[in-house]
């Protein structure tokens, strides 16, 4: 009896070896990869957000015009990439650390729409800067706060 419950534990032993050895790697790959993403994603997220505060500066009479017009066009480069950080699987539902939404997914086309807009209302403002017209900079830039960058925060991502 002894015997047979030790070939036994020791079959299970070997096939929960054989489990963790041919699927531990593939799991290991996928959490890189979703580490990777997620990096990526904060990266691009977070030069958009010093960019605002760069151009919240100029607003504010703290920081230069040509500071701004760089800060302008970075978040109207970065608006294209937007799509790219959010691939399917790395919403709320898969990572407790994200903020974005299940919601992006189910509405991909108004959520790759408002990145579209991001990319529009910042190229709005550049040229509002090149004007040199301070009203229209200044109108521009709330635009691009509330339209812009609101367009995407305001539905698809949950401040945790």
């Amino acid at each position: 009896m002894k015997t047979r419950t030790l070939r036994w534990t020791a079959g299970w032993a070997l096939a929960l070896a054989v489990a963790f050895a041919a699927f531990g790697p593939e799991r290991s790959a996928v959490a890189d990869q979703h580490g990777k993403v997620m990096e990526e994603r904060s990266k691009l997220m977070k030069g958009m957000g010093g960019a605002m505060r760069t151009l919240k500066g100029f607003v504010e009479g703290r920081n230069s015009a040509e500071e701004a017009s760089q800060a302008a066009a970075a978040i109207a480069a970065a608006a294209p990439k937007i799509a790219d950080a959010f691939p399917p699987g790395t919403g709320m539902g898969a990572d407790p650390k994200s903020e974005s939404r299940d919601l992006i997914w189910e509405k991909w086309d108004d959520f790759t729409a408002a990145a579209a807009l991001l990319g529009d209302k910042a190229a709005a403002l550049e040229t509002a800067l090149a004007s040199g017209d301070a009203g229209a900079a200044g109108a521009a830039f709330g635009d691009l706060g509330k339209n812009g960058c609101g367009g995407c925060h305001s539905v698809f991502r949950e401040k945790r």
